[in-house]
């Protein structure tokens, strides 16, 4: 029986915000765009948002229709990323199986490890304690005997919370739940099942593993499963980032060439940062464009060395840019970077564009990404 904790951070980039700004605390925060930006969305939103309906991927301007009075801020990625490093950290003290799943999410497999606790309440106290000593902020903790049940377990406990689901509770823990609770079942599939009467865990539980397969293929074998709290998925540690990217949407269509090109040096400024914190070279450019008419264009370029430097990102950028028919105004525009490798030392006799870019680094790492920029980044 494996033993796998999940744990989810609150509301995480509003958090930190309010770590960062004691004058956001304990009023409606939301991040993602100032109130004026009509095609923003929430990344996410405090808990004091959330009361007037406020969610996640929602545009910003229906967020300022629900909660008009909310603080609304664009966001840091860089001390978003930060904050994620140290938390990562902090679950590397409990184990070293942890799987991350996003800058504020990770599960980790603690079996084998539970002697060290007197129950797997004081386990999840623990490491929800040390998070809160290194950052400050708080995260809510699942526990179960996979991955399943213990992302389950912690969304069900927030905020703030700790909750235990053990293999005995499961199956009656689950079977009130609405289907779409179960991993895979979107919108879609709970339209398909509700055509079938179903709607509760328990509604699936009375179909027949068979039938399942016969109408919905791998898929229903899937829920049948998760309905019982069946989950064999491992926790995969080493997975690493295989491309970094930079996008952005503007609030009025763009035709100027030359503020997309501008757009294009920040996006490669960010890119460029992230390959060199991360300690990654990388060979291919790869360019996204989206016209207002919602089609999408990507354009990637390979180089015969790998890079980090953000003078060759922006090239291969504006050149791939070129070779795009700009036929109406853009509505988006994203730059990243794959084919990741490991960096190799720095020479001796580093170039001056690669200095420059570790000094803009130093500078944007104590000061944020205004403390100063290129020429090039100005429209």
């Amino acid at each position: 029986m494996r033993t796998i904790a999940h744990i989810d951070m609150d509301c995480f980039f509003a958090a930190v915000e309010a770590l960062d700004h004691p004058e956001y605390r304990g009023k409606p925060l939301i991040v993602g765009g100032q109130r004026d930006s009509p095609r923003a969305v929430v990344s996410t939103c405090s808990y004091e948002a959330r009361k007037y309906g406020v969610r996640s991927a929602m545009p910003i301007s229906q967020a300022v229709r629900l909660c008009p009075h909310a603080l609304f801020v664009t966001g840091n990625m860089a001390r978003y990323a930060e904050m994620s490093q140290q938390i990562m950290e902090c679950l590397a003290q409990f184990t070293p199986r942890i799987q991350p799943i996003s800058i504020d999410e990770a599960f980790l497999d603690m079996t084998g490890g539970e002697h060290f606790y007197e129950s797997a309440q004081a386990m999840g106290a623990s490491i929800k304690q040390r998070i809160r000593e290194r950052t400050g902020l708080t995260a809510s903790c699942g526990i179960a005997p996979n991955k399943f049940l213990a992302k389950l377990a912690s969304s069900k406990s927030k905020p703030d919370g700790l909750l235990v689901i053990t293999a005995d509770e499961a199956y009656d823990f689950l079977a009130p739940l609405p289907v779409r609770e179960l991993w895979g079942v979107g919108e879609k599939g709970e339209q398909a099942l509700a055509g079938y009467g179903i709607t509760t865990v328990s509604d699936l539980r009375a179909w027949p593993v068979e039938w399942l397969a016969e109408r919905f293929g791998k898929w229903g074998m899937l829920i049948y499963d998760l309905a019982r709290g069946v989950d064999d998925d491992p926790v995969v540690t080493g997975e690493e980032c295989k491309s970094y990217g930079s996008e952005s949407t503007f609030d009025s269509d763009v035709s100027d060439i030359d503020s997309l090109r501008s757009c294009l040096a920040r996006h490669s400024r960010r890119v460029g940062n992230r390959l060199r914190a991360g300690g990654k070279l990388a060979r291919t450019v790869t360019l996204k464009v989206k016209f207002a008419d919602f089609e999408q264009v990507t354009r990637a370029r390979s180089m015969s060395q790998p890079f980090d430097g953000d003078d060759t990102i922006y090239a291969a950028a504006c050149e791939l840019l070129e070779e795009i028919d700009m036929r109406m105004a853009v509505r988006l525009v994203g730059v990243s970077v794959s084919g990741l490798t490991e960096c190799r030392q720095l020479s001796l006799f580093e170039s001056p564009k690669g200095r420059l870019d570790r000094v803009l680094d130093s500078i944007t790492d104590r000061f944020g990404r205004k403390g100063v920029s290129r020429g090039r980044e100005l429209e």
